[in-house]
């Protein structure tokens, strides 16, 4: 464990480091890396929680990523973008509903018949699919049919896992989702090599899987979906800041189309190990920023995600077409914006207190929407113009400029801001701080109320009197406080909360 902190801080603190604050700075940074990595157990990075995501993660790239199920990925990018197409739609529907139905769909999810219908709903899609492969016994419209209801069902495991995730601080969040997403690369490896008979058994067992650890081992119901009636303007802003990563999705879906039209990957065997790099590649760029400063910076990951992706954009035109940089490269465009999404609703979620179903809902169908559109907005160019390099390169600066544009207007740093709880701490700089810190490190709402109080210079004659607590109350929500937020005294909590970012 010691040798793989070790490695993680020599990436994170390299070259990069000199060029940016010196032997100081590269110190400073190490040891912030370090007090993230020691707070993080092993439960963080592999528990029922990480398991149950992985499976899901696995079900959906062998799915749709390989042509074990499905001959879709077989290279056809018509058959790819139909499949793509109809499961998209699905799942837009399902996010859709639970986002303007919050209490409705929260009714339905209560009860168990309708909770495990999900896994039995998207083993027979995986059925039948496979069975569509063979082009004897079912053909379409099964494909289309089956493809949809997998999208619905999806989307429903989507939002159960958002439900879990808001919970968690951002540190174990980002370790979960990228822990997780490495696992299924690696199933996803696992499961192309060996016989395509034993693959298809194993991925029918996937759903089961995720749905026995999330609604059996978890016991998640989705009924706390309403926590508290949100602000206008934070429901604005949190619907702006998603709607700015199904820009992100549509950019990287629209260049897909085009490289892999020009070289097609799926059917070459390296393809599940370069989806492997691609993801320990992404983990690094998602994760790094966010571990490298005192507190998680998320700012700097957003800021750094999106620097990758029109770097990665920028520099496709100028691999060999079909080499294994020029498909790590695509690949890593996908597994950014996966991990950065998953970070970013979650977040939203812990800071403003929303209801998980509706930010997860319009985060994911904003996203599931704007890949629709970049698949098919390729496809159509595709049918009436040669794919060429001057086309390849004009489609690069078309989702560059697309990308920056959700960057500088859709998700400013202004916005980044109030994404941080940066934007009104000039207002209410202990009402956001303290909101914020709880988020981060998992506080309860006593625990916010009296670090609130202790932060505005409140004794704790006074603060018993205020919350009418006992003293032994009081004495032992502190010392709890004091735990969470690794301090010692008053003025360690005072410094800690007045910090900035």
């Amino acid at each position: 464990m010691a040798d793989a902190k070790s490695f993680l801080l020599t990436l994170l603190g390299g070259d990069g480091m000199k060029r940016s604050g010196g032997k100081a700075a590269r110190s400073e940074r190490a040891a912030d890396v370090r007090k993230h990595l020691d707070s993080v157990t092993l439960a963080d990075v592999f528990d029922w929680r990480v398991l149950g995501l992985a499976f899901m993660f696995a079900w959906q790239l062998v799915v749709f990523f390989s042509p074990v199920i499905h001959y879709s990925t077989r290279n056809s990018l018509s058959h790819f973008n139909s499949v793509v197409g109809f499961s998209s739609l699905g799942m837009i529907f399902v996010l859709l509903l639970a986002a303007i139905q919050v209490k409705l769909f929260s009714r339905i999810m209560e009860h168990a018949a309708v909770r495990w219908m999900v896994p039995v709903v998207l083993t027979g899609c995986t059925i039948t699919l496979a069975i569509v492969d063979i082009g004897t016994i079912l053909q379409q419209p099964w494909c289309s049919i089956a493809s949809t209801l997998a999208g619905a069902g999806l989307g429903v495991l989507y939002l159960a896992w958002g439900e879990v995730l808001h919970r968690m601080t951002i540190v174990q969040i980002t370790v979960k989702v990228s822990v997780a997403f490495l696992l299924a690369t690696i199933c996803f490896a696992f499961m192309v090599m060996i016989p395509k008979s034993v693959s298809i058994v194993l991925t029918t067992v996937l759903p089961a899987g995720t749905s026995f650890i999330l609604f059996k081992v978890l016991k998640r119901r989705q009924n706390e979906a309403v926590r508290k009636e949100p602000a206008f303007h934070e429901v604005a802003f949190s619907i702006r800041a998603v709607f700015s990563l199904g820009v992100l999705f549509m950019v990287g879906a629209f260049s897909r189309s085009f490289f892999l039209a020009a070289a097609p990957i799926a059917g070459s065997g390296s393809y599940p190990w370069l989806f492997l790099v691609a993801a320990l590649i992404s983990m690094l760029i998602v994760c790094g920023p966010l571990l490298s400063s005192a507190l998680p910076d998320f700012a700097a990951a957003y800021k750094t995600s999106v620097f990758a992706l029109g770097f990665a954009m920028l520099l496709l035109p100028l691999l060999e077409l079909g080499s294994i940089a020029a498909s790590v490269v695509g690949l890593v465009t996908y597994c950014v914006s996966v991990l950065l999404v998953w970070i970013v609703l979650a977040r939203i979620i812990g800071l403003y207190g929303l209801s998980p179903l509706f930010t997860f809902g319009i985060g994911w169908a904003a996203c599931t929407a704007g890949l629709l559109v970049g698949t098919f907005s390729g496809a159509l160019v595709l049918s009436f113009v040669p794919t060429t390099p001057r086309l390849l390169s004009a489609v690069v600066l078309v989702c560059v400029c697309l990308l920056f544009f959700a960057y500088l207007f859709l998700f400013t740093e202004s916005t980044m801001g109030r994404l941080l709880g940066g934007g009104h701490l000039k207002r209410r700089p202990f009402h956001d701080r303290c909101r914020q810190l709880k988020a981060e490190f998992g506080l309860t709402d006593r625990e916010e109320e009296i670090m609130l109080l202790i932060a505005k210079g409140r004794s704790a004659p006074r603060i018993r009197e205020e919350l009418g607590l006992t003293a032994g109350t009081v004495n032992a929500h502190v010392s709890h406080l004091y735990r969470k937020l690794d301090v010692h005294d008053r003025q360690e909590l005072i410094d800690l909360v007045e910090q900035t970012h």
